[in-house]
């Protein structure tokens, strides 16, 4: 199985619209979405609406409860008054123009996901979240400590943990031991594909694959590739502009 993962598209629809592209180049057996489909790019109506026609699982981000519920606000990363006031006027933004169609989306989106690939001599237990198993707005971190990690995977009984939210791509493997075996787990952080945060504008996703030969007492046989994206960053600044809001984001968005 060759399955992709996106997460924190945030409005951005060239984003999205390239990453799609590019995934599809790769030829997944399915696609899933680890969360905040919205508020950010002004492409809210359009990113679900490309989402839905994908036919994309998706899971409920912390942009996407609050703008499902309707919040004026709710709690969001910024690094300056300028981008506080910025995620501010986006949440209006969003609430004013979102579909009721689109918000009753967001509104039925699941908090977490659960797959069991299950092979004749073992099982691979995947869980899939937005921030962590605990919450959609916790920051699970790349030095997140290993019993942290390995605390939240027991607690879902995952081999192979997968997030968004910090909008920074990772895999870390933790070995570990389980009914007397000594194995390997996996935390992996899908990315971002509209706000990325690792450093490199371009967007990012993550393809992971496992087979019948996968086997969890190898740290090599779960194999996890991350793919950067170019898109047309110009125009997403553009569209903000357009859509009457401030410039706090160009710096970050063009990476200059």
């Amino acid at each position: 199985m060759k399955l992709a993962f996106i997460s924190d598209i945030h409005a951005n629809l060239p984003a999205l619209k390239n990453v799609l592209k590019d995934i599809q180049q790769h030829q997944p057996d399915d696609i899933y979405c680890l969360g905040d489909l919205v508020n950010f790019a002004g492409w809210d109506n359009e990113v679900i609406e490309l989402i839905r026609k994908h036919g994309i699982t998706c899971l409920q981000g912390n942009h996407d409860e609050g703008i499902a519920l309707n919040k004026s606000y709710f709690s969001f990363s910024y690094n300056s008054e300028e981008q506080r006031k910025f995620g501010i006027d986006s949440i209006g933004f969003v609430n004013n123009r979102i579909t009721s169609e689109n918000r009753n989306f967001l509104q039925n989106l699941p908090f977490m996901l659960q797959m069991q690939f299950r092979f004749p001599f073992h099982t691979i237990n995947i869980a899939m979240v937005h921030g962590s198993t605990i919450s959609n707005n916790d920051y699970v971190h790349q030095d997140t400590s290993k019993a942290v990690l390995l605390e939240m995977m027991d607690s879902v009984n995952a081999d192979i943990l997968l997030m968004g939210h910090t909008h920074i791509p990772y895999h870390k493997t933790l070995y570990c031991e389980e009914n007397n075996k000594k194995i390997y787990k996996h935390a992996i952080n899908a990315g971002s594909v509209g706000k990325p945060k690792h450093g490199d504008n371009q967007s990012c996703y993550t393809l992971l694959e496992i087979n019948h030969n996968t086997d969890l007492s190898s740290p090599d046989t779960v194999k996890v590739t991350f793919h950067f994206v170019k898109y047309d960053i110009q125009r997403t600044i553009s569209h903000i502009k357009e859509i009457g809001l401030s410039d706090a984001y160009n710096t970050f968005l063009s990476g200059t």
